[in-house]
């Protein structure tokens, strides 16, 4: 039974496009509770114990996460707001006026959307240069770092079009740079992904299960940012087809962004991430020999305390 309060004016396919937009609003904002939570949890960790000067620049990188990951959620609200309310009428439908950007409040949006991601994969650099810096071989970040580079410059010159009027995130220009730009950003999350999960499991392989806490499942998913990864893969595939899945994947993305990197954090606040002193420790006890049962139970506490 057709509902006689459907308008009349939009397509099937245009609901579809505005329902997915407001269910992709709702999904950020979830995820946006979740960064909530964990960037709370971060803070209260970090007030607890004695404030290094490390950690007031982690403090200060969580809080700087926090703070663009709430613009970009509260801009995103203010546009469907506009959408859906203010701009009913718009030719289109809500849909019509999503595709014209949002105006300075959806720019906003998208350029502290697209900063976040570059503190996301310093982070994720850091992180990899960490695991694999004490074989002494630097040019193993050669192909990471000039990722980044070709990734950051491409987003900068998409906020400088975005900042031309006429020109939306949906505009064949800015697609051109957009698709390369999240591409390259993901592919070096998929990239640093593989090596640490690679990584974790030869850790846990000569550890000989006494360090499994540490090189668990779910330290390999968090360790690596897998969460990010994953999202903006399917983001990143609905975003080149032009699929209305990608209005529920962005919202989502421009917080896991941020949520990914909280959760690596959190296990160093808790002391349950890896440390570079911690891999050397380990690689160390991978050649020291074992005489007798005691010494081999000796040494599996040595590694279970490797949660620096």
């Amino acid at each position: 039974m057709s509902n006689p309060y459907t308008p009349l004016s939009e397509s099937s396919v245009d609901l579809y496009n505005e329902r997915t937009i407001l269910d992709g609003i709702f999904l950020g904002t979830i995820a946006y509770g979740v960064h909530l939570v964990l960037c709370t949890w971060c803070i209260l960790l970090q007030l607890q114990n004695k404030k290094t000067r490390l950690e007031w620049l982690y403090l200060a990188y969580v809080s700087l996460l926090f703070i663009m990951g709430s613009i970009g959620n509260a801009t995103n609200i203010k546009v469907a707001e506009m959408a859906f309310v203010d701009q009913r009428n718009f030719p289109g439908g809500p849909a019509g006026f999503f595709a014209t950007g949002g105006g300075p409040i959806g720019l906003t949006c998208n350029v502290v959307y697209i900063i976040n991601s570059w503190f996301q994969d310093c982070l994720l650099l850091w992180r990899f240069w960490m695991f694999f810096s004490y074989t002494q071989r630097w040019y193993i970040a050669i192909i990471p770092c000039l990722m980044f580079l070709a990734s950051f410059a491409l987003s900068f010159v998409l906020i400088i079009m975005l900042c031309v009027p006429g020109i939306t995130l949906w505009s064949n220009i800015s697609i051109d740079l957009a698709i390369p730009y999240w591409a390259i950003s993901i592919a070096l999350s998929v990239i640093i992904t593989t090596c640490i999960t690679l990584r974790l499991l030869y850790l846990r392989r000569i550890s000989h299960g006494s360090g499994a806490d540490c090189v668990s499942v779910t330290a390999m998913l968090v360790e690596s940012a897998a969460l990010y990864t994953s999202n903006g893969l399917i983001f990143l595939v609905s975003y080149a087809i032009n699929s209305p899945v990608q209005n529920l994947a962005l919202p989502v993305l421009g917080q896991t962004q941020s949520i990914a990197p909280l959760l690596i954090i959190l296990r160093v606040f808790r002391g349950r991430a890896w440390s570079k002193s911690s891999i050397t420790k380990l690689e160390t006890l991978r050649f020291t020999p074992t005489f007798s049962g005691d010494s081999q139970s000796s040494d599996r506490t040595t590694v279970h305390d490797i949660q620096v």
